[in-house]
Parts: C-alpha cells; structure tokens; sequence
C-alpha cells in the first residue's frame, strides 16, 4: 500500500505525493521545484494545509526573497482603511473636482459666466423651425404599434394601382425638391443687453452673433442676417460685421442702410478695399457714376492689380458715357432679372461647412441695345478644388484685401445667364478656380454681362430664345440643389431647342454644352462628359471651364496624357490658376512613374494659345499701366496721409516695410522716401542707414551711401551690411585700396560670403588695371636691381647661349605686345629660392613686359616648382606673360620643357579661376602654343598626353 501511495503524482505538475512533506521541502534547494509544490498547496487540490503552506513559503523566502509566488494581492483600500480625516479629505477632492468638471462643461457648451447669462425667454427661436405640439401619449402609442410592412400576398397585386403608386411617389420627390424658407418666424431682437459684460464676453457674444449671421446669410436668409449682424455690433462693432451687414442690405437693395455700413467701416479703416468695393455697388445703383468711379480708382491706388476694380471702372465709364442724352427714337431693351448666388465676408473661414451657395443676387440684363450697370457681387471667396471630380475644398480663408480677382463676380451658386466676353469673363471665373463647382456654380461660365453694342449699333451675339433660356434657368436651379440628372435633362431640352430654332448663339451654346457637361462630371459620366467639353471648345475655343472639366475627366480615367495637355493648355492661357498647376506637377509624377524619364516624348502636342487669348491680355491692362504712371509721383504722400496708426513705432514699422516692397519691385525712389520718413520718427535705426545706403547704391550715389554705412560703423564696427556696401561705394568712387579693404574685413568675418570675394577679386583686379595704366604713363620707378650694362656692335649676330641672361636674337621676331628693355641695359635674373622671391621678380618682369626676361625665369626653375611659386599669386597678366614667355626662342628647342610648364601651370592654385576669366586674345595664344606642341615630331610626350592638357586648359 506504502509503495502505491509513493508512486502517485499530483494532476499539476506531477509531482510525487510523497514531496508534499515537512521534510522533503526542507531539504529541497530547487525553488522552482518548490514554487511548483506552493502552488499546489495553495490550489487545495490534495487538501488543505495552512502550516505546510506557510513553511513551503518560508523556505523559499530564504532560498529566493525575490521570487514572484511570494508576491500577495493587495485589496483595494477602502473607507476603513484610512483615518477619518484622510477619507474626508480624499470625498472632499472628488467632490470638487467633479463640481470643477460639471462648471468646464457648462461653459463649454453655453460659453457664458453667471454674469453673461441670458433668460431662456429672452433667447431667439431657433432659426427656421417651427414650433409643433408634442404627441400624447395615445399616438405615441399608435405609431409604436403601427403595422410592419410585410410582403404582399399574391391577391392584393390585382388590386395594385400601378399609376396611383407612381403619382405619389412623384409627389414626394417634388415635395423633397422644393427649398423654402420660413419668412414668418420671429426675428431676434437687434440689440444684445451687455450691462456687466468683460470685453471678453463682449468679443464671444460678437463672433457668435456674427456666425448665425454667416449661417443665415448661406441659406438665404437675408432679413435674419441682417439682425444677427445687428446684434453682433450692438455687442462690439467690427468691420467685419459692418461690411457683412453692408453686403446683406446691397442683397435685399437697401442702398442707403449699405451706404450708411460702409461709411462706418471706412471711418474705422479708411483704406478697407471690402467697403470701398459694395460702397461704389451702392453708388452704381443709385446711379451716382462720378462717386462709384472715384471709390474704385481708390482700390486701384491701394491695389493695383485688382483686376474687379479695373473691371468696373471700366463698366462706370461706359455708363457715364451711356448716360449722356440720346436720341429718343433709339429703342430700349426689356430687363430680365437673373439670379446669382454669393457669399459673405465672413463666411470665407466656414464655407466648407456648407454645401449648398447663399442667397441670390439679382443683375438686370437688357436684352437689346441698352446696357445697364449691374450691381456689384463683393464676395471675397477664392477656392481651390482637387483634380478628381467632385472632390471640392474650399479655402478657409478670410482676408480684407481681395485677390485677383477675389471680388469675382461669379460665386458660390454664379450661374451663367448671357453671353460673356471670352477674355474678360474666364479671367473673373477661372481664378476662382470655377468658384467652388460643389455648388450650382460649376456652372457659371461667366457673370451677367450687359450687351455691348458694335459701331454699327448691333449686338455681338445672339441671345437665347425663351424657351431655352428657361430650360436653362430651371437647369441651373437643378444644379444648385445637387439634382444633377434632372439638371442635365433640362440642358439637353435647351440645346434642342437652340439647334432646332436656327438661332445663332455659339457662345450660349458653348455655355450650355458645358454646364452639361458639368452635370456628365458630377454623375461620374466622364466620357460624355469629354463629348460635351469638346462640343464647347468647337464652339468657344480656349474657354477655360470647358478644358478644366475635360482635364478633370480625363484624370479620372487615368488618361493622363491628355489630361496633362489640358492642363497644359489651361496654364497658357492663365498661368495663375493654382489648381492646374497643382494637377499638372501630380500628373507629371504619375507619369515619371508610368513612363520613365522619357514620358515627354509620349506626349500629344501641346497646342499653341494665341496671345489674344491669353488673359493677361485683357483690356483693362492698359488703363493699370496709365494709372500707375500718372500716381507714381504722389504714391507717398497719399499713403502717408492715409496712415490708419498715430503710433511712431506702428508707422515705423509702416514705413520700413513699404520701403522694403519698394526695394524689392525696384523702386527705389520711393523706397528713399520711405527709409527717410523712418529716420525722421527713429534715427537709432541701423537697419534703416543700411538700407537706404541699398538704394543709394543703385541711384548711383556712392558719397552719400558711405555717409550711411560709416554712420553705421561708427555704432558697430562689424556690421557686415554696412562694410559691403560701403566697399561697393568705395568701388563706384574708383578708391579701390578703400573697397579691398572693406571686402577683406567682410570676408574676415564671415568668409562662405561668395558675392564679397567676387567683388574682391573684380576690386582687385581694377586697382592692378589703374596701378598699370599708371605706371605706363609715368616715369617708371624701378626697383634697384643689378643692372649690367653691355656695350653691343651694331650687328645682327644670331647666336643662343644658355649663359647669357638676355637673348637679344630674334628681336625681329618677338611678339609686338612686349616690351623690350633699352638695348644699352638688361635685367639680371638670379634663381628664386623661395615664393616670395619668385613673386617679386615675377611682378618686375610683368611691370616691364620683359618676355624674354620671363622666359629666362621659367629656363631657370624647374617645372614642378611652378605651382609651390606661383602659391596663390597667379593673375591673368601674369598667365599671360608665361605663356608668351613659353613661346619665345628660349623654349623652341625644347618642346619637353614647354609641355612641362604648362602641365604644372594649370595645378597652380589659381588656375581654374584666371582659367574662366581669359579674354579672347589671351586663348588664341594659348591655342596657337599647343598647337606648335602637336606639329612637333619625335616628341617625348604622347599624343594622348597633349590631348589631356588641351581638356585642362578646356580647349
């Protein structure tokens, strides 16, 4: 029996029976052996043993303190475990924090303190809702247990009304299609109560009220709009709630409220373009021209690029002229009011929250020969879209100054309505990048234009008969909710109705055929899309939405050679549209990647846009260019009057940065003025003396440039600015020892200053110029030398010796460019033993042009010595003269010595750079010296080797 009790084992582990013992675990040093046996033991598995339990874990204690089984869980602490006053302590903590939680989330959603708190009564209904009776509890009831909708059976089909089925199904989708607007509600109080308010509740309270406005605004709501506005203001006036405000009365033609704004933003900023802008909108209608035409030359003055504001000057000068007396018999034309969509100023920053354009516009076309002015749209949203088809995203962006053309007539919702001009009208479109095509505006090709009349009294164009002009209208509303099927039906009527009534109207065509297309896109229908794009193009070539669209078709084909072309074809015409030139730097990878480096050959051709069309030939240069001629002499003094801050440090900063844009477009007239208007409020200004010795220095006044720089210096001895300007005075004031002085210092200090040492070496190589030209003209003050003076027979004995300093031989012979000694002296020319020795003799024998004396020089020295003399010394004069030296009679006998001076020549330290700077004469000697080299037959050095000396000398 014993012996079966020692052999059985325990189901964990396996571990005999026998080992569970007092024993056994005292004399076991295995503590894993033994954490097995604890576990065991503590399972309970073979019996409950408290006391073997607590002796196993001592044993191991001693053997392994550290061991992980004698590790315990811990309970969680609860209230007995502290003292009274902890625990209070610890309920008192969360109870205030959890208080602090619920205050940070009440501000969060109301943001308001006990102080800027409304009454609920007093709060504004909720913006178009309706209030409704709760259900009662009876038809809450019914609906729960309304019937579930189970198949029917097959009796009931008898009885099914297939047209009565229908109609309601119709009924529902006209009802679904059908956007209306509550006029009815009740319209929040104008003014907010801020009795108590921080500014800071009052700067909240203002944005929020000034947001619904936006919201409001989106949708249409014009009335509603304008009390939000008006709340906004009462709590703290802001330009851009006035202009909004502006903006919304210009909506709803109350043109004296929008004048009254727009005089309120302009006496808080005089020069806000916005105000200028809907202020000559206002003044146009109210048929006061001579106001509106001086508001926009105004925003010409502060911009002169804004191309809207070029526009409609344009526009008011036509109607000032329109508006003298004619002739009574001339016949008039009828209105017809259209609708365009826009947006507010601020809704620039939450555009992308809405999908669906504002409220509209209405501009009267004549349809005759009569033109009106049209009202202004003075939304400053610019957009920029992805290339894929509808993946639109609008720039949140809000900006007082408008972008070319930011103040585009054609907006969020601009739909096209008459026949536009094909330069003017894409110019205002396309950098809007098609103005946000999520919206009914992928449609607009143009904004409302008046019919302009030819010499001879005509229209340029036909318009579209009624009833495709209303096909059109209802297409465009389609559009604008987001029924693009349905829209593209009505376009297709419409350009049936054009073709089948004969009526020669290319331009509304081409604008019909593209907003069809533009509806093809949004349905994912590229390839008719891409028909219809070129339909429009046939009629209307370089129309810029129509090859837009076709390139975005394109794209989402994967056709993106051609889609490439187009866009190619887009940045002819207008280079500025943003969106073709991201789509075009996309395309070309995706290329690269196709094709490989050769992917350009793969291409189409790109065809070529005319200058006529191309947009920044548009009419309206002309008159920028004339305007800027004519202010450019009263440019500061008017923006000087016009500064907004009384502030010396914000008219500083003002001034300094005008000069600076002035610098920059060349201007440096202006910038003077500009820098000396800073000097007068700040002359404690180091900047401003160094940047005005910039313009000195390009008007070519050099004395008074280094009046401002030695200022400068004065203060600070190591201004770097001040030092390299002051050189280039020193240059242009021909004092060249001063500049190479003043560019040595720069250097000094910051030597990877690559425009310094070009100027040093050019500095340099003017002072040696002059100290020449000086010399020659002088008596030539020589250093005293040995001079041997020999008397010579009159004979022309031809003999070479190696012993003689001066070969007189060949003086018939010698090149006309040197200059010879006195036949009654010579030079004594003694081995250089050092650099400076050999640059001493060099510089002697190069004063006098002594070639035979430099050829004696180069016969004594030996080749690879060349470059350790020369050091860093080598000139092109002193190029010159050695190769002159090398062509002489001293050489001609041995062509070996000659290859080797040149080959160590170009590893002289200098080489490279005299090497760039050789003028014409100098490497036609050079030519004509290797090529004496290569005429000469059993040469010691190869062919191969002249070959590579004619590469070093880049021949």
């Amino acid at each position: 029996m014993s012996s079966w009790f020692s052999h059985e084992t325990t189901r964990t582990y396996q571990i005999p029976i026998d080992h569970l013992d007092y024993k056994f675990i005292e004399k076991c040093t295995d503590v894993k052996y033994l954490e097995k046996i604890l576990k065991i033991l503590r399972s309970g598995e073979e019996g409950l043993f408290p006391e073997l339990i607590l002796f196993c874990e001592n044993c191991i204690e001693s053997l392994a303190p550290n061991s992980r089984v004698l590790r315990k869980e811990k309970a969680v602490a609860n209230a007995s475990d502290f003292t009274t006053e902890e625990w209070k302590k610890i309920n008192d903590d969360l109870t205030s924090w959890i208080t602090e939680m619920k205050e940070d989330e009440y501000k969060t959603q109301y943001a308001t303190t006990e102080v800027f708190k409304e009454n609920v009564e007093n709060l504004p209904p909720i913006r178009s809702s309706e209030n409704h009776l709760s259900l009662s509890q009876n038809e809450t009831v019914k609906i729960k247990q309304k019937k579930k909708n189970i198949p029917r059976d097959y009796k009931e089909w008898d009885k099914f009304d297939v047209e009565k089925e229908c109609s309601k199904i119709e009924d529902q989708e006209n009802d679904y299609s059908k956007t209306s607007i509550n006029n009815n509600i009740k319209l929040p109080k104008a003014e907010i109560d801020t009795i108590g308010m921080t500014t800071k509740e009052k700067t909240f309270a203002a944005h929020r009220e000034k947001e619904k406005g936006n919201e409001a605004f989106v949708i249409g709501d014009y009335k509603e709009a304008i009390a939000y506005y008006s709340r906004s203001i009462s709590a703290l006036p802001t330009v851009a709630a006035y202009n909004n405000r502006a903006q919304t009365e210009i909506k709803l033609q109350n043109w004296h409220n929008a004048l009254q704004d727009c005089e309120a933003v302009l006496k808080m900023e005089p020069e806000n373009i916005k105000a200028l802008m809907r202020r000559s909108t206002v003044y146009s209608n109210l048929q006061n021209f001579e106001m509106a035409a001086e508001g926009l030359k105004k925003v010409l003055h502060i911009d002169p690029k804004n191309a809207i504001a070029k526009k409609k000057l344009l526009d008011i000068d036509k109607n000032l002229k329109e508006s003298e007396p004619i002739s009574q018999t001339q016949s008039k034309g009828k209105r017809i009011f259209i609708e365009e969509i826009e947006e507010s100023d601020e809704q620039e920053r939450n555009e992308g929250e809405f999908v669906n354009g504002s409220g509209d516009r209405k501009t009267a076309v004549l349809v005759g020969r009569e033109s009106t002015s049209e009202p202004a749209d003075m939304g400053n949203v610019q957009k920029k879209f992805s290339s894929r088809g509808g993946a639109w995203k609008p720039d949140h962006k809000e900006a007082q100054k408008p972008r070319d053309p930011s103040e585009n007539n054609v907006k969020k919702g601009g739909l096209e309505e008459t026949i536009r001009e094909p330069l003017q009208d894409d110019k205002k479109e396309i950098n809007g990048y098609l103005s946000n095509c999520t919206n009914g505006n992928e449609i607009g090709e143009g904004k409302p234009k008046d019919v302009e009349s030819s010499a001879a009294g005509k229209s340029n164009s036909t318009l579209l008969p009624a009833n495709a002009a209303k096909l059109k209208t209802e297409g465009n509303e389609l559009f604008k909710n987001g029924q693009f099927g349905e829209a593209m039906l009505k376009y297709s009527r419409a350009i049936e109705n054009v073709l089948s009534s004969g009526v020669q109207a290319p331009e509304d065509l081409s604008i019909l055929y593209s907003n069809r297309a533009a509806c093809y896109l949004k349905e994912g229908n590229c390839a008719d899309c891409i028909q219809d794009c070129n339909s429009a193009l046939e009629l209307h070539p370089h129309s810029i939405k129509p090859l837009l669209r076709r390139a975005m078709a394109y794209e989402s084909m994967e056709r993106y050679q051609q889609a490439y072309v187009d866009y190619k074809t887009l940045l002819q015409i207008d280079s500025g549209i943003q969106a073709a030139n991201d789509s075009v730097n996309r395309i070309t990878r995706t290329l690269i990647d196709l094709d490989g480096p050769n992917w350009r050959e793969k291409l189409p051709p790109i065809p070529a846009v005319p200058f006529s069309a191309q947009l920044h030939w548009w009419h309206g240069e002309s008159f920028t260019s004339e305007s800027k001629q004519k202010k450019t002499a009263n440019t500061c003094r008017n923006q000087l009057s016009q500064t907004p801050s009384d502030n010396a440090e914000e008219k500083f900063k003002l001034f300094k940065t005008q000069g600076n844009e002035f610098v920059k477009k060349g201007k440096y007239e202006e910038a003077l003025m500009k820098y000396n208007e800073c000097i007068k409020l700040n002359s404690q200004e180091k900047t401003i003396y160094t940047n005005r010795a910039l313009c000195f220095l390009k008007l070519l006044k050099y004395e008074e440039a280094k009046k401002d720089c030695d200022y400068v210096l004065q203060i600070d001895g190591s201004n770097i600015k001040a030092l390299y300007r002051r050189a280039l005075a020193y240059k242009g004031l021909e004092n060249y020892e001063a500049s190479i002085e003043d560019l040595n210092k720069v250097l000094l200090i910051d030597s990877s200053i690559g425009e310094a040492q070009k100027e040093l070496d050019e500095a340099t190589q003017l002072f040696k110029l002059r100290r020449e030209f000086t010399a020659n003209n002088q008596p030539k003050q020589r250093k005293k030398i040995e001079i041997q003076e020999v008397n010579e027979e009159e004979e022309d004995t031809e003999t070479c010796s190696s012993n003689t300093a001066i070969n007189p031989c060949n003086a018939k012979e010698e090149l006309g460019t040197t200059m010879s000694l006195n036949s009654s002296e010579k030079l004594t020319i003694s081995k250089p033993s050092n650099a400076y020795e050999f640059g001493q003799i060099i510089n002697i024998v190069n004063a006098s042009k002594d070639i035979a004396a430099c050829a004696e020089l180069l016969a004594m020295i030996e080749p690879k010595d060349l470059p350790v003399l020369l050091s860093n010394k080598l000139e092109g004069d002193i190029f010159l003269i050695i190769i002159q030296a090398l062509q002489s009679d001293v050489f001609c006998q041995n062509p070996n010595l000659v290859y080797q001076h040149l080959f160590y020549l170009s590893k002289a330290e200098r080489f490279k750079v005299v090497q760039t700077l050789l003028g014409k004469n100098e490497i036609e000697q050079v030519q004509q010296l290797l090529a004496s080299l290569s005429n000469v037959r059993d040469q010691p050095f190869s062919s191969n080797d002249l070959e590579n000396l004619k590469k070093t000398f880049e021949l």
